[in-house]
């Protein structure tokens, strides 16, 4: 097996645990009678410890390597789905505790195993960044299939999805712990964050649109599959499917980005004109009360996330040099991961203000940011794509 390959299914698994929580949503509120708000605060959980995790981590396998940071990853991650199955006998903070450090898990992995990907292969950086974003959707799509199915259909449904994880991160771990490490020329020292983190050029090529990577998925798995889960019988299994369909699509659609950024558009604003669509069939959703449109908002969402994922990682590794790039990543990723608390504020505030009202926030906003992002990731095109 290659070694790229194993280090890409270190991703994949620690994806798989981190999103089987997404139709778990309705398992908690079914079985264990939680509300809507602590489901979708406890879905977003994760990103406290995420955040640090990839800031932290990027700068220190910069320093370190990063087979030292996947080695750890793997085993909180295995250790997080245990915390989590415990959690399922009645003590919800055991459930926040185990999201939290399952945060700190893929936060290690995806700053450590993306520049590791890259940097172990030849291969050149578009296509590192597709791998990467393969291995890590591929975990996020197939994470809630797997939870849904056993949850719905299995006996022990908040606990079998969380075991089934955990010995499956064991077996991939033993796959990739003695991977070689490679060289890496970074240092501990100096600012956490670096320079270019502060650049016109990340702020609006990447910064200003990151949080609606996941603010798109978890927008259909989460928002969606609440406003439209009474019409189904198998309310559990529909929101896998929901989430597994979703990350599907945007893997599907990852493989294709590279050619877009031939194109006169930046596939970034491709991706930010599919989000755009998916508001506007959400606000049909809610207007009309009708599933049907369901299937359309997920495809339109599940793309806009499969672009702008494979966008912002390109951007990145692009713009920064080889030893900022885990820090760099890491800083991307942290910003992708806090559209995971959108179903969170959005509890909060569509009770209030309507959910029609959310939706129309979001096309404004979408539409607000298209002008000043095309123009600057235009500006520092490479050549051959202008």
């Amino acid at each position: 097996m290659d070694k790229w390959l194993r280090i890409a299914l270190g991703m994949f698994i620690i994806a798989f645990g981190a999103n089987s929580y997404a139709p778990m949503l309705l398992a908690y509120k079914m079985e264990a009678g939680l509300s809507e708000s602590t489901v979708t605060f406890l879905l977003a959980a994760y990103i406290l410890g995420l955040v640090p995790a990839l800031l932290i981590g990027g700068k220190l396998s910069d320093r370190v390597g990063r087979r030292a940071l996947m080695r750890p990853a793997l085993v909180i991650s295995a250790l997080s789905s245990l915390i989590i199955l415990a959690g399922g006998f009645g003590h919800t903070w055991l459930i926040g505790l185990g999201r939290f450090i399952g945060g700190i898990a893929i936060g290690f992995v995806m700053s450590s195993g993306a520049a590791w990907l890259r940097e172990i292969s030849d291969a050149p950086a578009a296509v590192s960044a597709k791998r990467a974003t393969l291995a890590s959707t591929g975990g996020f799509s197939g994470g809630p299939l797997v939870a849904g199915l056993l949850a719905q259909f299995a006996p022990f449904p908040l606990i079998l999805p969380w075991a089934f994880h955990a010995i499956a991160t064991v077996i991939v771990a033993f796959l990739v712990w003695n991977l070689p490490e490679v060289p890496v020329a970074g240092t501990i020292k100096g600012r956490m964050l670096p320079s270019i983190a502060f650049s016109s050029r990340f702020l609006w090529s990447v910064a200003a649109w990151a949080p609606w990577v996941f603010g798109c998925a978890s927008t259909a798995f989460a928002i969606l599959v609440s406003l439209t889960n009474q019409h189904f019988e198998h309310k559990i299994a529909y929101a896998g499917v929901i989430a597994c369909v979703t990350m599907a699509i945007g893997m599907l659609v990852q493989p294709i980005v590279p050619r877009l950024g031939k194109g006169f558009v930046p596939p970034a604003v491709i991706g930010m004109g599919f989000a755009f669509l998916g508001m506007v069939f959400s606000y049909i959703i809610v207007r009309t009360d009708n599933p049907m449109w369901v299937a359309p908002a997920v495809l339109c969402l599940g793309t806009a996330y499969g672009i702008m994922m494979v966008s912002g990682l390109r951007e990145v590794q692009l713009m920064a040099p080889a030893h900022e790039l885990g820090s760099l990543i890491g800083i991307y990723y942290s910003m992708t991961y806090l559209g995971f608390f959108v179903p969170f504020v959005v509890s909060l505030f569509a009770p209030r203000f309507g959910y029609d009202t959310v939706f129309l926030i979001g096309m404004a906003v979408i539409a607000l940011s298209v002008y000043p992002v095309t123009r600057v990731i235009r500006k520092y095109a490479p050549e051959t794509e202008s």
